[in-house]
């Protein structure tokens, strides 16, 4: 099997069926399974309103990431190879802080985000000025003017304050991973509870799409039967949904299934930023959805 492409979902958060629906996306480069410790409180409903914050900063950048990737992995690569540049691209390293920061400011629900959140915070102190520099460094084409002087200064030092983030950005990542998914699997209790069976099956579907998906992330060889039965499956439970605003998210989940079947069938990292974004496409469809609508 080729090698995967290092990225991780950031899963689906539906708030609260107390509160409007949040449904976010994206991927980030790796994921930390291993060392993140288990919050110690039950989230609130305002700690669910402070966390979708959180999603929605995560969720944008790694969306973000996965979408102008064609422009910023080059950059870093040659970057980091000692090549000369002509055209840059980062992450939107600033918007992240800023949203970040937001957030921050308005809470921090669990107490294991403290530490990788502030982590995140410090690199991007320092990221953001370096990243704006070199973009403008390039936009103006200066490096014709300088023979690539500043490229020389500043590109060592991204290249080792990229590593940096990410380094500190995957913790933070999968703190918020897992925080997200247990948020949504007590959220699926209180559905099926509830005897809301659209909107069950709908959460169903996205917390068994999201593990499948996060699963091909662990290093280990895919068992593309299994990888299909489950996709069946899947399908199964999005057929059982009768409602009708939910035809649009059911048509990009039939082609997100479609593209996950190119990938498992030909593993390239070009079919697997296809699946990718797919996915996130299919999730944009369900943040349109008012979820307490589907059992009316």
């Amino acid at each position: 099997m080729k090698p995967l492409v290092k990225k991780m979902l950031t899963a689906v958060l539906c708030a609260s069926t107390l509160t409007a629906p949040l449904f976010l996306s994206g991927c980030s480069f790796s994921k930390i399974a291993n060392g993140v410790q288990q919050g110690a409180q039950k989230a609130s409903q305002k700690d669910i309103q402070v966390f979708n914050q959180y999603i929605e900063a995560v969720g944008n950048f790694n969306s973000g990431t996965v979408r102008f990737g064609y422009a910023i992995n080059p950059s870093i690569q040659k970057l980091r190879e000692g090549q000369h540049l002509s055209s840059f691209m980062a992450p939107k390293f600033d918007s992240l802080q800023q949203k970040l920061q937001a957030a921050k400011d308005a809470g921090i629900p669990y107490d294991d985000m403290k530490e990788p959140l502030d982590n995140v915070l410090a690199v991007l102190k320092d990221i953001v000025p370096v990243a704006n520099e070199l973009d403008t460094y390039y936009q103006t084409n200066s490096y014709q003017a300088d023979n690539y002087a500043k490229e020389q200064q500043l590109g060592p030092k991204y290249v080792q304050l990229y590593d940096q983030f990410y380094a500190a950005y995957n913790q933070l990542d999968a703190v918020i991973h897992k925080h997200n998914t247990e948020n949504q699997q007590e959220q699926l209790k209180e559905l099926k509870d509830s005897g809301k069976k659209n909107a069950a099956a709908a959460q169903e579907v996205h917390l068994r799409l999201t593990a499948l998906l996060d699963s091909f992330e662990e290093g280990k060889q895919i068992d593309v039967n299994a990888a299909n039965q489950e996709l069946q499956g899947i399908m199964d439970v999005s057929s059982s949904i009768t409602s009708p605003d939910y035809n649009s998210a059911k048509n990009h989940l039939n082609t997100t299934i479609g593209r996950i079947r190119t990938f498992l069938g030909d593993q390239t990292a070009d079919h697997y930023n296809d699946m990718i974004e797919s996915y996130n496409s299919f999730i944009g469809s369900v943040n349109r959805l008012d979820m307490n609508k589907l059992d009316k």
